[in-house]
């Protein structure tokens, strides 16, 4: 049972109903509880004994019956607003007691217990039914259980502490739990949108991210460095060892790329094509950068690049052909060269 309030591995809305159910048979209980301290004679419990225990049968099959809960909720519900709700008005004695306030309670659990068209024809039963009874009350009051004064003002103040506690707990456990769901929906949000930045193999950014992070930078720093390379003979690599090494040396060049350039923005471009941004850094240090990350290729895994490096300024598509120029060009230099603007 208690898993059932606390445990969020189950949906929102079949904890939601089981807290109802638990709220509508405390509530009941403490009502025997109240009208036996006000004096009321044991015959005008039996209604709330009664309604004690077929929400507790209710609930118990709401709980072994797992993939019959929506169904064990609406019969519930129906049988409540259509058959129970109206009875237990009657025979409470109608509009001089506490049965209004009681309403209210009922109204909240409808609709935070129900979604879609059922919920708004459940609410419009239950509005309808209860506004036909207060009129009949009004209208022929000798149909209604005689209720003193002195029981009135009994009844109300001895339910209203009851009623607000009930709304309390109520309207504070479903807030934390909207909270609670809300909170999850945009921590999903969050690490669906950086999936949607990476680049599954290699686990660097992709170029959905480039945009962003380069004007992100520029209106920050003001000067960016792009630097765009590819492996050489890549292609023959694939051929000739297969696509589970290509695959081994594209993740290590990315591990290069984040242990030796750790301050730019490691990002896949596409196929064997990769792009560093940076905020700028001075000729010499990227020089000898750019060696220090061609050796290690060359050493670990036998590969070597050609690429250029452009100051990005202001138009990201200027810069990118400016950038893939200088690496053609590094190509048709004999390959495994990289190429700095001046």
């Amino acid at each position: 049972m208690k898993n059932m309030l606390t445990n969020r591995k189950y949906p929102l809305e079949e904890r939601m109903v089981f807290f109802v159910y638990l709220t509508m048979s405390i509530s009941a209980m403490m009502v025997v509880v109240t009208n036996t301290i006000i004096g009321l004679p044991m015959t005008s419990n039996i209604k709330w004994v009664l309604f004690v225990i077929f929400i507790v049968v209710v609930t118990f099959l709401y709980l072994k019956k797992g993939d019959m809960r929506n169904l064990i909720r609406n019969i519930s519900f129906i049988l409540i607003i259509f058959l129970i709700f109206p009875v237990l008005y009657i025979l409470s004695g109608g509009i001089k007691t506490s049965a209004i306030p009681y309403m209210i309670v009922f109204l909240l659990a409808l609709i935070n217990s129900f979604s879609g068209k059922l919920r708004i024809f459940l609410l419009v039963s239950y509005l309808s039914i209860a506004q036909a009874l207060m009129i009949t009350n009004y209208l022929w009051p000798d149909a209604f259980p005689y209720v003193s004064d002195e029981m009135m003002i009994l009844d109300w103040a001895t339910n209203t502490p009851i009623i607000l506690i009930l709304i309390s707990v109520l309207a504070l456990w479903v807030s934390n739990e909207h909270h609670y769901e809300r909170n999850k929906a945009a921590a999903f949000s969050r690490e669906m949108e950086q999936i949607s930045k990476s680049d599954t193999l290699t686990g660097i950014y992709n170029r959905r991210y480039m945009k962003e992070r380069v004007e992100e930078l520029y209106e920050k720093n003001g000067s960016v460095s792009l630097f765009i390379f590819d492996i050489d003979g890549f292609k023959e690599i694939n051929d000739s060892l297969g696509h589970v090494e290509g695959d081994r040396i594209l993740i290590k060049v990315a591990e290069y790329m984040l242990d030796i350039f750790g301050e730019m923005t490691s990002i896949r471009f596409g196929g064997d094509e990769f792009l560093l941004i940076g905020s700028g850094y001075p000729d010499e240090v990227m020089n000898e950068k750019l060696k220090k990350f061609r050796k290690e290729l060359k050493d670990s895994i036998d590969v070597t690049i050609s690429g250029g490096v452009v100051k990005y300024n202001g138009n990201l598509e200027e810069a990118l052909i400016k950038a893939d120029g200088l690496l053609y060009q590094a190509k048709e230099a004999g390959r495994d060269k990289v190429i700095i603007e001046d």
